[in-house]
C-alpha cells in the first residue's frame, strides 16, 4: 500500500473521529469556517441548509455516511433531523452508526429499501473492504462485473496493492440484506415529509423513485446518480420527475431536481 494512500487513510479516519465525537473544534470549522468547492451540489446544499435548517431528510445508500458524502458537513454543522439507510451490516455498524451515535435526530436503518420488507440478495465486491470497493455494491450484480472490466478501479487498486483473482466468483459475493418498503420507511417520519430525498444506489435509483412515489411524498429537493443508467432510463427518470413538479439540472456526477414553485 501506498506512503500516500496510508497517510490519506489516517486522515480519513482522523476527520471522522472528530466527527464522531462531535469535537467542539470540529464543529466550530463546520460552522464558521468551511466552504463548499465551487461547482459541487454542496453549493446548493450549503445555501439551502442556511435557508431551511433544520432540513429533514431521507437518505437512501448511506453507506459510511462521511466520504463523499454530501450531507455529512450540513448535518453536523446545522442539526439536520432524517433517516439514513444502509444495507451492509459491516458497513452500518463500523462507520454510520458510530458517525451520529450522538445525534438522536439521526435514524441509521441497517436495511435496503425495496417494495416489500423482507430480505434479498445484495452484490458487493470481496477483493477489498474499503470505501471505493463498498461503495460499489448493488442489487445488481452485473454493475460490479462491469466495473471488473471497465478499468474504472485500476487506479484504486494499484495504490492498494491489490491484484485481482482469476474469476468473478472470488471477486463479487451476495449477501442476503435485509429490506424495507417505503411504507415502513416512511412512518420513521411521524407524519412529516422529508425535505429532500438523496439516493445513491449505484445504478437503482430509477427504482427507488419510483418505488418512493412521488403521487405519495413531495419532496422539495432531489438528489440522484444517473453515471450508471442507460441513456433511455435517463431520459424516462427525469421525465418522471418533471411530470411532478421537478426541474432538473446535472452538478458533476449528480442530478439536482428542485420542486418547481407555483406562479402566485
Amino acid at each position: 500500500m501506498r506512503f500516500k494512500y496510508r497517510l490519506r487513510k489516517a486522515y480519513r479516519k482522523f476527520i471522522f473521529n472528530l466527527s464522531a465525537s462531535e469535537n467542539p473544534l470540529w464543529l466550530a470549522w463546520c460552522r464558521y469556517i468551511y466552504k463548499p468547492r465551487p461547482g459541487t451540489i454542496e453549493v446548493f446544499l450549503d445555501k439551502y441548509s442556511r435557508e431551511h435548517k433544520p432540513v429533514t431528510f431521507l437518505q437512501v445508500g448511506a453507506n459510511d455516511g462521511f466520504i463523499n458524502d454530501p450531507l455529512h458537513i450540513f448535518i453536523k454543522r446545522d442539526n439536520w433531523r432524517g433517516v439514513l439507510l444502509e444495507p451492509l451490516p459491516d458497513v452500518f455498524n463500523e462507520y454510520l452508526v458510530r458517525l451520529h451515535r450522538k445525534r438522536p435526530e439521526i435514524t441509521a436503518i441497517n436495511a435496503a429499501l425495496d417494495r416489500n420488507d423482507g430480505t434479498r440478495p445484495f452484490y458487493k465486491l470481496s477483493i477489498s473492504s474499503e470505501r471505493w470497493a463498498h461503495g460499489l455494491s448493488s442489487f445488481n450484480r452485473e454493475v460490479l462485473v462491469k466495473k471488473l472490466t471497465d478499468g474504472s478501479m485500476e487506479r484504486n487498486m494499484r495504490r492498494q496493492g491489490i491484484t485481482l483473482p482469476s474469476s468473478e466468483e472470488e471477486c463479487i459475493t451476495a449477501d442476503e440484506v435485509v429490506t424495507v418498503s417505503p411504507e415502513t420507511l416512511l412512518k420513521k417520519f411521524d407524519g412529516r415529509e422529508p425535505d429532500m430525498l438523496v439516493i445513491d444506489t449505484e445504478g437503482y435509483d430509477y427504482e427507488i423513485l419510483k418505488m418512493m412515489n412521488l403521487d405519495r411524498i413531495s419532496p422539495e429537493v432531489i438528489i440522484y446518480e444517473e453515471m450508471l443508467f442507460d441513456e433511455k432510463t435517463a431520459v424516462e427518470c427525469r421525465e418522471y420527475l418533471g411530470s411532478h413538479g421537478y426541474s432538473c439540472r446535472s452538478i458533476k456526477r449528480d442530478v439536482l431536481a428542485v420542486k418547481e414553485q407555483p406562479s402566485p
